[in-house]
């Protein structure tokens, strides 16, 4: 994927999909978002979800071994400000493995992962973690958590925010890993025309949340001493019904759970979830299943430090 660094001013600010239009997309694709011409809107900011870690391996291929449908991740980030590619910011990416495990939480405080069958089921949330909608995990003894309402000190979804006279729930406690493993988690900072490319494999799922992809934006930062701060987090989404084909193949048909669609998946649902849907190419023919290459388009305000949404 790479910015054509001979396109006009003016083709660059007509382009659609995020500006994608400015990225050498293939013209045969799965799905495009297409957003308002002329404008460089900027994107919503969704949760960092509790299994983000700073771990700051630098590299591109992201695999380490897992099994999976191959997938090649192109990120490119847009500066807002100036609508032009954004160069030198930091992408962080993590994901969950085939069977809806992430790495650095395999066996989390109470709920070791063992050999078998079981093995698919995915982690609980970190210790002190929130679960329900706002988490994407659902309450319940599926989730490690009794039915009913929260324990007292824990958000409650249902209040708070505008029209309320509660105040919001605060951000929630950061992670805390459980094991060393790093697979499917990779940091790179972009190029001069604000291209990041990883090598991955298309997301499996696990309870409560449909198949995607985090990732964070952090920049440098010249007001203070501090080095770098967070301009956005967002998580990256593919066309539900090729997510169905995909979920039929190895290893992603061995999971024992029910699939939850984009509808059901309160952060799709509630945090724009359909304008962060990636454009897909086969990279072979139409054949899927041999491996995808995903395509998205970031417009980030590099000086932002935008409230974490929870």
């Amino acid at each position: 994927m790479i910015l054509d660094r001979h396109l006009s001013r003016r083709h660059f600010l007509t382009t659609t999909l995020a500006l994608g239009a400015a990225l050498q997309f293939p013209l045969r694709s799965q799905a495009a978002q297409p957003q308002d011409a002329g404008s460089c809107k900027l994107n919503i900011e969704q949760e960092v979800g509790p299994y983000y870690l700073p771990d700051n391996m630098m590299r591109s291929d992201i695999t380490e071994g897992k099994a999976g449908i191959p997938l090649i991740l192109d990120i490119a980030l847009i500066d807002k400000r100036r609508c032009a590619p954004l160069a030198n910011a930091i992408v962080d990416v993590w994901q969950c493995d085939a069977l809806g495990v992430y790495s650095g939480f395999a066996k989390t405080d109470g709920y070791p992962i063992p050999p078998g069958p079981q093995a698919s089921m995915p982690p609980a949330p970190p210790s002190g973690m929130p679960h329900g909608p706002q988490s994407g995990m659902p309450p319940g003894p599926q989730s490690g958590m009794p039915p009913g309402p929260p324990p007292s000190g824990w958000p409650d979804a249902s209040r708070g925010g505008p029209g309320h006279d509660s105040p919001p729930p605060p951000p929630p406690p950061a992670s805390k890993s459980t094991d060393r493993l790093t697979f499917l988690r990779g940091v790179q900072r972009t190029d001069a025309r604000g291209n990041v490319t990883f090598r991955t494999i298309v997301p499996g799922l696990y309870l409560g949340r449909t198949n995607h992809i985090h990732f964070k934006v952090r920049v440098p930062d010249t007001s203070s001493l501090a080095g770098e701060h967070v301009s956005h987090v967002g998580q990256i989404f593919f066309p539900e019904d090729l997510m169905v084909r995909l979920m039929r193949v190895e290893p992603y048909r061995n999971h024992v759970i029910t699939r939850t669609t984009q509808n059901e998946d309160p952060v799709f649902a509630h945090q724009n979830g359909a304008a962060a849907i990636a454009r897909t190419t086969a990279l072979q023919g139409d054949a899927y299943e041999k491996g995808m290459r995903a395509q998205v388009v970031a417009v980030v305000d590099p000086e932002a430090a935008p409230q974490p949404v929870i």
